[in-house]
């Protein structure tokens, strides 16, 4: 995952007002994806081919918070661990 000049992760969430069942987040690496509104509902995200835009509304990330979204986010943009050798 990119992160913007103020070091914060470029990646929207939204809900689809017609499935309110679902989030949809979108960041650059993954592009658009569907996955549902419930505890580890990331790991049965589906990529999105066509979109209303009209019926989707932004919301803050921590929403998502008991979806495994935030977590699988921080794993992409955590970074390695360095080991210096001597």
């Amino acid at each position: 995952m990119r992160r913007t000049k103020n070091d914060r992760l470029e990646a929207k969430l939204y809900r689809d007002t017609g499935h309110d069942g679902h989030w949809i987040a979108w960041s650059p690496k993954i592009g658009w994806v569907a996955f549902p509104a419930r505890p580890n509902g990331w790991a049965q995200r589906e990529p999105i081919a066509e979109l209303d835009a009209m019926r989707l509304c932004e919301v803050p990330l921590a929403r998502a918070f008991n979806t495994s979204l935030l977590e699988a986010f921080r794993r992409v943009v955590q970074p390695a661990a360095h080991t210096l050798s001597g």
